[in-house]
């Protein structure tokens, strides 16, 4: 079977078609294309392609570039084969880089290495450290001037994991894993810069309540439970500017992850600016310092 061929027909079930997807320009935000890939990179990359193909993606933004999420200053064995698949495959696929704030100028240097002379467009804060270091520590300065300066994307992994004594939210999240609340403090700091709050952390109307007064923080809602109602409440209180869409595939259903959006009561054009308009106006910058082709 194709990426293209069905065994049942989606507008039979009131879903939409691949052809309706794809007028819909949708752009992954949260791809993890190189998942799993220890001994082959490029074969595992094709295979989890084959549902982006089939889901009618535009383009991926991969998120595990130049390391892993588990040691992201530490260079994995397939970079260079990685690097070649991001600059051969450049009309569909994005890198981002993680980053660790608990070693400021290794990250800076990953960023000069990936980003500056290297295909990657942004950078991802992953869920937590060995360091305890959130994004909200003074650390991240530096981190975030040459974000700026390089115009890179910045994905923050936040959630608010509930524990302690007595059982709150964020009491129980692992060391150096962000929540909303350290994307607020980081943002205030840097008020010209916008930042993604990813996983809406974890807890949609915590997250969506506590980065609404920061303008220049943006929500996606990846890898966070499926609920209905959760995109039209962000919609209310952020607006459809600030919402951004990731599939989080393969570790998350592309069915679930678009069914929020789909679910929502937006019109045509502001669901086109969650699924990608959004994140391409983000994007704008380091796409033309790269000399990149984007259709706004």
């Amino acid at each position: 079977m194709t990426p293209r061929e069905f065994h049942l027909n989606p507008a039979d079930y009131g879903l939409p078609t691949r052809d309706e997807l794809v007028d819909l320009r949708i752009w992954d935000s949260h791809f993890h294309g190189f998942y799993g890939a220890a001994s082959d990179p490029v074969a595992q990359y094709r295979a989890n392609n084959f549902y982006v193909e089939r889901m009618g993606i535009e383009r991926s933004i991969s998120l595990e570039i130049g390391g892993t999420l588990a040691n992201p200053l530490t260079p994995a064995p397939h970079d260079d084969a990685v690097r070649a698949i991001l600059e051969t495959d450049q009309d569909r696929l994005s890198g981002i880089t993680p980053i660790d704030p608990g070693f400021p100028d290794e990250s800076c240097a990953k960023m000069e290495k990936w980003i500056r002379n290297g295909p990657c467009i942004g950078i991802k804060y992953v869920g937590g450290n060995k360091t305890g270091v959130a994004c909200s520590h003074p650390n991240n300065d530096p981190i975030i001037r040459l974000a700026a300066e390089l115009d890179a994307t910045i994905y923050i992994h936040t959630w608010l994991k509930v524990g302690g004594t007595p059982r709150l939210p964020g009491r129980d999240n692992l060391p150096g894993e962000s929540t909303p609340m350290d994307v607020v403090a980081l943002a205030r700091r840097f008020p010209h810069v916008r930042f993604i709050c990813g996983h809406s952390g974890g807890d949609w109307e915590l997250g969506i309540r506590a980065v609404r007064a920061q303008k220049n923080v943006l929500l996606e809602f990846a890898g966070s439970d499926p609920h209905s109602g959760s995109v039209d409440y962000a919609v209310k209180e952020l607006g459809t500017d600030r919402i951004v869409w990731g599939g989080h595939g393969p570790s998350r259903s592309y069915a679930t992850e678009l069914g929020k959006v789909l679910d929502a009561d937006l019109s045509r054009a502001d669901r086109m600016k969650v699924f990608g308009g959004n994140f391409r106006q983000l994007a704008a910058p380091i796409f033309k310092r790269k000399g990149l082709k984007l259709e706004r």
